[in-house]
């Protein structure tokens, strides 16, 4: 145990004197000699010279406007290439629509014999009652509404 964690710290101390040595500043190299002053001058008027030239204005349009076309989407016919070939691939029926279908019916809360009951009790049991609620006490609407909680619950 105590090798393991002499080597570990031993590797830490590693690291982080590699780590300080790569970020100390490298010497600064000696200013390359620069060229004359009257040959970068010329250099940069005959940059200027060839880039005025209609030739190079006209590669220079020609230029941007194929940099614009590649930024777009594919051309029409490419697009609809892909289209047709989509269209061809044959589709099928994902398996996890039935498996989702299956898990539904499983979850249901009871069971379709349940449910035929459920429906024969209710018809058995008559019409249905209407209350008028806005005619009703504050204590009566709380009252109906502990009733009808015992029933939803079945107790």
């Amino acid at each position: 145990m105590n090798k393991l964690l002499a080597t570990l710290i031993a590797g830490v101390f590693a690291a982080v004197s590699a780590t300080a040595i790569a970020q100390t500043p490298a010497p600064a190299p000696a200013p390359a000699p620069a060229p004359a002053p009257s040959e970068a001058g010329k250099l940069k008027q005959d940059l200027k010279k060839a880039q005025s030239t209609e030739k190079a204005k006209k590669f220079s349009a020609e230029e941007q406007q194929l940099q614009d076309l590649s930024r777009n989407s594919p051309n029409p016919s490419q697009q609809k290439a892909n289209v047709d070939a989509s269209k061809m691939q044959p589709r099928e029926k994902a398996k996890y629509d039935e498996k989702a279908a299956q898990s539904l019916s499983d979850n249901s809360a009871t069971d379709p014999a349940q449910a035929k009951a459920n429906v024969a009790a209710s018809k058995a049991s008559g019409p249905r009652q209407k209350i008028d609620i806005s005619k009703m006490s504050k204590q009566e609407k709380q009252d109906l509404l502990r009733q009808l909680q015992k029933e939803s619950t079945g107790q």
